[in-house]
C-alpha cells in the first residue's frame, strides 16, 4: 500500500501537528485536570419538590436552600472553637426560613433512603443537637410523605 503523495511542507505541518497533540495529551495526563467541575443541580427533584411548596406555604417568609450551618450557627469562644466550627463547615441544612431581616425562623430537614446510612444518620443527629443548642426551631419531613401546604403551615409557624 502507497501513501499519497505529500509535498514536503505538508508532511512537516502534518508531523509539528502531532507532535503537539501528543505533547498537550501527556501534559495533561502528567499534570492532571485542574478544575475538574461540571455543573449539578442545586436540589434533589424531591427537595424541588419541597421548596416549592415551602414556598406557597409560606409567602411571608424567604424560603433558603442547601445552607452551610456555619452561616447560620455562631461558634462560641473557647478552646474547643476550631473542632466545633469544623463539624459545621461541611454539613448543611436543606431550607432555611427566614424573616425579611434574615433572621433564621425555622429549618426544614428532609429526610430519604441515604439518611438511614450511619454516617448520614450521625450527622443528623449532630444537626439536630446542633440545633437544639442555638434555639433553632427544626422540623423534618421524609420523602416518602411529602408534606402538604397546609402541613407544612401547621408544623412551621
Amino acid at each position: 500500500m502507497t501513501l499519497p503523495h505529500m509535498d514536503t511542507h505538508s508532511l512537516l505541518l502534518l508531523v509539528i501537528l502531532v507532535v503537539i497533540a501528543l505533547l498537550a495529551i501527556w501534559l495533561g495526563l502528567k499534570s492532571g485536570i485542574p478544575y475538574p467541575y461540571t455543573p449539578k443541580p442545586v436540589m434533589t427533584k424531591s427537595e424541588l419538590i419541597l421548596y416549592h411548596r415551602l414556598l406557597q406555604a409560606l409567602p411571608e417568609y424567604r424560603v433558603l436552600a442547601q445552607v452551610q450551618l456555619s452561616s447560620f450557627l455562631k461558634v462560641g469562644g473557647g478552646k474547643d472553637r476550631m473542632a466545633a466550627l469544623n463539624r459545621v463547615l461541611q454539613k448543611s441544612a436543606d431550607f432555611v426560613i427566614c424573616a425579611d431581616d434574615a433572621s433564621v425562623r425555622v429549618i426544614v430537614e428532609l429526610q430519604d433512603a441515604t439518611h438511614e446510612r450511619p454516617d448520614r444518620a450521625k450527622s443528623d443527629e449532630f444537626k439536630r443537637k446542633a440545633f437544639k443548642a442555638a434555639g433553632l426551631p427544626f422540623v423534618e419531613f421524609h420523602v416518602k410523605k411529602m408534606p402538604s401546604i397546609e402541613e407544612i403551615r401547621r408544623a412551621v409557624r
